[in-house]
Order: structure tokens, then C-alpha cells, then sequence
């Protein structure tokens, strides 16, 4: 066996599990009806525990743990990414969202099951592990890895419970199953002693028995619902093995208890004391590693630009003569710098420091210093003069990123175009290598509303007005009236716009999506995300629209009324508006098909396709519409989990009564 070390996984001390409200329990939601728990930590801080341990699926339903996870110590703890289902690849979308959690709430490390719940099809919602087959274990382990790597964050494995188990004639044990695939994956141990005792109790193993066989050796996290019952196994342990966090199943919401809870979480940590975390004492030496000016704010030079390929990027200053090539993997930490921070803060993101590539992060971060890509905050220099500037025409001096764009992807009288046909044969080949990104994005993971099937909608309910009246009578709207959008208003302009109404199978191993507006080269690489603010039928929140399925998508039920109007550029009336609706663009969808930077041009066309699609539909339905770029494209990513590399966002259309 290889040797496992444990000091890549900071003390944690004893945390507390959180759990949604049951919607039945009135005792757990406040007279508002908001989560207790939740009001809480965010008014009072945590209770005596060290950390709150809360799962990514979580923060849909409850928006308000993404502020908590960024305001005191976090564990993040999945149980939705199926690891072991063979064959099913791991839903994109909430491997994304998790990311986007580790780095916000920089969580020391990330807990997922060695279980399965997802098959052709659909998902038990339960997860459950009933087979121990070698197929199962090397599955795991191909996930387990994919998911520290993308999060960038130490991975813990937990035990399932088994409620029953499938005959493998060459199967092994359980604690070899686990063992095996906790070493071969890299990851530390999470025991659940609750899973462990139904386990064995089920099965009808012996519990010291089947806990030996674990690995114990890698033993990280221990969740515990019954401490005084198990206190024996715990205090066993921890005397042998590096456990650095003990998570509880306790309900906070009232104080009643708080008495008890200390005197629980002194007994426990009475067991062996630890110098937290939390406290800072592994980070104090990591944030002086630049002694000189770590605590100045500096920001990107204005003057560069980036030109992002596969496998690295460029950082270019035209006034500078500059060019520098780094790997894509340092993209997060430029991007870091985009607004004011300080070198401390870059150092304290997952995966710079205590890593394998903890030197290169650092030279890394030492060359955009040396080469005055980043400066300090309104440093003179940092202001380049007139003569410096020497604008190449007067028309475009206030839009040299725009004239950057526009002359990189200008095209000559001798510019090269392929052939249809070549261009047909050259994507096929491609396609044998490597699979076209699909037409279709999909939450899997979160909640679905199916809508209003628009064939069915019987003619009379619709105005029957013509393309014609709907050009005619086509005009901006910016005010509107408290009358809430219908469900079958919602369906049809969702259709009508941004749905497709012919599928066809290309020949790439994808689809060709047939929608009311052209696409560049078929492949509509426009999503469409749905802020519901007044629908009949929906609560408000943020959803996704699936055109595969024709429904919305939970992102989350957080009030968009709160923060659109800033979203927005300060256009107040917006928040009157019954729904918003924000495009963006799927870069990788046109990146296969179109290898140059010119494509960009083509998918800012097919949104502008839509947003005029869009208003007609609005128009022919009797509402009134609007549609806007003056928007803040990082609140959208950020309320909306987008990567702006991966998914930029382009527009919003808007509508009301």
C-alpha cells in the first residue's frame, strides 16, 4: 500500500451537519417562513461548533448557505454525483456548481459517497452501493479522481449503507471494496457510524469486524448521530487514527440545547486536543511568502487582453509590445485579479499553496508582477497619457478592447474559406476522435418543471395576429403592471424563441437543433436562463430552460427582485417586469466546429436572431417586452454559477403585462 498523508488535511475540529427544513415542521422555519437554522449562524455565528457541513444541492433550495459558506468555516459534503454508475458520466452542470462552492467557501476538502444512485434513465434519489464488482470499483475511482481534479480540492470518501447487496460470484469484501478504493483514488476516509452500524446490522456482520476492515489508516472525517451510544468507537478512533473532523447531527435552530451541545463538544475534543484550522495556524506561513507588498491591492493592467486557446493562453499588452504564454491552468488566478486584490488573497485559493504545482503558482504570480501585468491600484502608471495611447482612429478611442476584437477577426480580400463539403468531411473525422459537445445542457441534479406542452395550446387562446402586425406593432416597454405572466405564456415563448422544433440527428453523433431563428452552422450554442419574478404557477427564483425536455431547471428560489434591477445597470423598472430572460453562449459548442476567433461574431449574431425573435412572440402574445445589454455580466455569472470563459453572457430580453 502507499503512504497516505494525512497533513494535506487540515484540523477541522467538531462541525455540524446542516440539513433543509422538513416543509411539514413549522418549528423549524421562522414566522417569515425562513430557515432558523440558517437565520441562525448568519445573525449570532456558530454555536459552539468549529465548521457547518452542507451539501451543493442544498444551496438551490436555500440560497442563503452560499453567503453562510462565505462567512464562516464550511465542509462541503455531496450525494449527488452517483460516482459508482457505470457507464453514466457524471452530471457536468453540479460538478461545475461544486467547483464554483470550493472555491467560494474555500473548503479544506470535499466528502462525495462511494455509491451509486444514477442508471439509464433516471436516479433512485437514494444513494445506495449493492454491488461490489471490480467494473463498480474502477468507476469510483475514475470519478473520484475527475472530481478533485476539476475542484481542485482534496477529496474524502464516505461508506454508503448497504441495505442489501447483489450476488457477485468475484466480488470482495466490503472493507477490501472500500479500502481499495480509497487508496487507488487518492482520497482520504469519511466513516459515517450510523451507515456502518446499519451496514452490519443488515448484512450480518460483526461491527469491531467489519470497522477493522476499513481504512482507518485514512480516516479524515467522522459523522456521528448518537455520540453518547457510540462513544466507545469514537474515542477507539481517534486515538488511532488522523481524524480531523467530527461532524454532528444537532438542531440548532432552538437554543435550549446549547448547554448540552458545549458540554458534548468539550468532551469531544477532551478526547485529543488539536490546534484548529480555523484559527489560522497553517495559513500564516503560506501568506508570507510575499513579505514585500502582500497586503497592496493590485489589479490587471487595463491595457492587456487575453487570447485563450486549448491548452494555454495569451496575455497580450498592444501598448507594451508585451506577449506571454502561460497554461490554462493558471486562469483562475489571473482572473482573480480582474477587480483589486491583494497577493494574500490569491495564495489562500484552493490548490495554490500545500499542492504539487505550489512553486509553479508562485513563479506564476511572480512574472505578472515582473512584467507590470499587475499593478498596483491607481498607480500612475498604471494611466497610460495621451501621447502613450496615440489612438489609430479618433472614432474608436474609447473602444480599444472592441477594436482588438474587430481587427483580430477582419477578414482580407485573400482570406481562405474551406469548402461546405470539406468542411463536412474534416468535422466527421474529427468526430471519430472526439465527440462534438452536445446540443443539449442539462441540470439532471436539479429539480424539473415541465411545461405546457405549446403544440397542444388550442388556437383560440393565442392573439392571432400576423407577422406583419407583430412587426408593426413591435416596441420597447419599460413600464408594466402587476398582471403575472401565465404558465402558457411562459411555454409559448420559451418554444417559440429558444425551443426546437425539428431534431436532427447529424453526422457528427449529435443533433442538428431546427429552431424559429438561423443559427450559425446549426449549432445553436445560445442557452437561456429564466428569472421568474411574477408567474403564475412558479415561485420565483432562477431556472434553466431545457430544450430537450421543454421545462425549467432549478438553479434557485432565491428572490431575483432584490438584486435584478442592479444586474441590470441601475434600470429600475425592470423589477416590475413578470420575467427576464438572459442569453448567453456555449463557447465550446462553437469552438469544435469553428477553430478561429472570427465564430464570436457568429454567436453574438445568433443572440441578436433570438432577442429579435423574442420581442415578435412577446408582441403576437399581447405583452410587452424589452431587451438590454447595459448588464453587470459578473452578478448574472455569479447568481447563475457560469464560468464567463466557458459561458459568457451576452443580452436579456424582458416581458410583462
Amino acid at each position: 500500500m502507499t503512504m497516505f498523508d494525512a497533513s494535506n488535511f487540515p484540523e477541522a475540529g467538531v462541525g455540524l451537519e446542516y440539513h433543509l427544513p422538513r416543509r411539514s415542521a413549522q418549528d423549524e422555519l421562522s414566522e417569515a417562513g425562513l430557515d432558523r437554522t440558517v437565520e441562525r449562524i448568519l445573525t449570532e455565528g456558530l454555536p459552539h461548533f468549529d465548521y457547518v457541513e452542507f451539501q451543493p444541492t442544498h444551496c438551490i433550495l436555500e440560497p442563503r448557505l452560499i453567503e453562510l459558506g462565505a462567512r464562516v468555516p464550511s465542509l462541503l459534503h455531496s450525494s449527488s454525483l452517483s460516482l459508482g454508475s457505470v457507464g453514466i458520466a457524471m452530471d457536468r452542470e453540479y460538478l461545475q456548481m461544486t467547483r464554483r462552492l470550493c472555491d467560494k467557501t474555500r473548503s479544506p476538502w470535499l466528502a462525495e459517497h462511494i455509491s451509486w444512485s444514477r442508471f439509464q434513465g433516471g436516479d433512485t434519489q437514494h444513494f445506495i452501493l449493492p454491488s461490489l464488482a471490480q467494473e463498480v470499483a474502477d468507476t469510483v475511482v475514475a470519478n473520484a479522481i475527475e472530481l478533485r481534479e476539476l475542484t481542485a480540492t482534496p477529496l474524502v470518501l464516505e461508506n454508503a449503507p448497504r441495505l442489501f447487496s447483489l450476488h457477485d460470484a468475484q466480488a470482495q469484501s466490503e472493507g477490501e471494496f472500500i479500502s481499495r478504493v480509497v487508496e487507488r483514488s487518492g482520497s482520504g476516509f469519511l466513516l459515517d457510524l450510523d451507515s456502518a452500524i446499519t451496514t452490519a446490522r443488515t448484512l450480518g456482520y460483526d461491527l469491531n469486524d467489519y470497522l477493522r476492515s476499513l481504512p482507518l489508516d485514512r480516516l479524515i472525517e467522522i459523522h456521528i448521530g448518537d455520540p453518547q451510544r457510540d462513544w466507545d468507537i469514537l474515542r477507539q478512533l481517534l486515538a488511532s487514527s488522523p481524524v480531523k473532523a467530527i461532524t454532528l447531527e444537532w438542531d440548532i435552530s432552538q437554543k435550549a440545547d446549547d448547554a448540552e451541545l458545549l458540554t458534548l463538544i468539550t468532551a469531544i475534543k477532551s478526547l485529543r486536543p488539536r490546534a484548529l484550522f480555523w484559527r489560522g495556524c497553517d495559513r500564516q506561513e503560506a501568506q508570507t511568502q510575499f513579505e514585500q507588498g502582500a497586503k497592496a491591492l493590485l489589479k490587471l493592467r487595463e491595457s492587456t487582453w487575453l487570447s485563450v486557446g486549448s491548452a494555454s493562453f495569451f496575455i497580450r499588452d498592444r501598448q507594451r509590445d508585451l506577449s506571454l504564454e502561460f497554461g490554462v491552468t493558471f486562469l483562475p488566478l489571473l482572473r482573480h485579479f480582474l477587480s483589486p486584490q491583494t497577493l494574500a488573497s490569491a495564495l489562500l485559493l484552493p490548490g495554490v499553496l500545500q499542492s504539487p504545482t505550489q512553486g509553479e503558482n508562485l513563479a506564476f504570480l511572480r512574472a505578472l508582477i515582473s512584467h507590470g501585468v499587475l499593478l498596483p491600484v491607481a498607480t500612475p502608471s498604471d494611466t497610460a497619457t495621451g501621447d502613450e495611447r496615440n489612438p489609430p482612429l479618433e472614432l474608436w478611442t474609447h473602444w480599444d478592447a472592441a477594436l482588438e476584437f474587430y481587427l483580430s477577426t477582419r477578414t482580407g480580400l485573400h482570406t481562405p474559406y474551406i469548402s461546405v463539403s470539406d468542411l463536412e468531411t474534416e468535422l466527421e473525422h474529427k468526430a471519430s476522435e472526439q465527440r462534438q459537445p452536445s446540443a443539449f445542457k442539462d441540470y439532471f441534479s436539479h429539480p424539473f418543471i415541465p411545461l405546457e406542452n405549446p403544440l397542444l395550446v388550442p388556437s383560440g387562446a393565442t392573439a392571432q395576429a400576423t407577422l406583419l402586425d407583430s412587426l408593426c406593432n413591435r416596441r420597447t416597454t419599460r413600464t408594466f403592471s402587476d398582471q403575472p405572466l401565465s404558465a402558457q405564456q411562459l411555454s409559448l415563448l420559451l418554444y417559440y424563441t429558444w425551443g426546437a422544433t425539428v431534431m436532427e440527428q447529424n453526422r457528427m453523433g449529435d443533433y442538428f437543433l431546427k429552431k424559429t431563428s438561423p443559427a450559425g452552422g446549426s449549432l445553436q450554442g445560445t442557452e437561456v436562463y429564466a428569472v421568474l419574478m411574477n408567474v403564475q404557477g412558479f415561485e420565483r427564483g432562477l431556472y434553466h430552460y431545457s430544450v430537450r425536455r421543454h421545462g425549467l431547471e432549478l438553479i434557485s428560489l432565491e428572490d431575483p427582485r432584490a438584486w435584478i434591477c442592479e444586474a441590470c445597470g441601475e434600470q429600475p423598472w425592470i423589477r416590475d417586469a413578470a420575467a427576464v430572460f438572459v442569453s448567453t453562449a456555449r463557447v465550446e459548442r462553437m469552438a469544435w466546429k469553428y477553430a478561429f476567433s472570427r465564430a464570436l461574431r457568429v454567436a453574438l449574431m445568433d443572440a441578436g436572431h433570438l432577442s429579435q425573435t423574442f420581442s415578435l412572440v412577446a408582441t403576437a402574445l399581447g405583452l410587452g417586452s424589452f431587451t438590454t445589454a447595459a448588464l453587470r455580466d459578473e452578478l448574472f455569472e455569479n447568481r447563475l454559477g457560469l464560468d464567463y470563459l466557458e459561458e459568457p453572457v451576452f443580452l436579456v430580453n424582458g416581458v410583462g403585462g
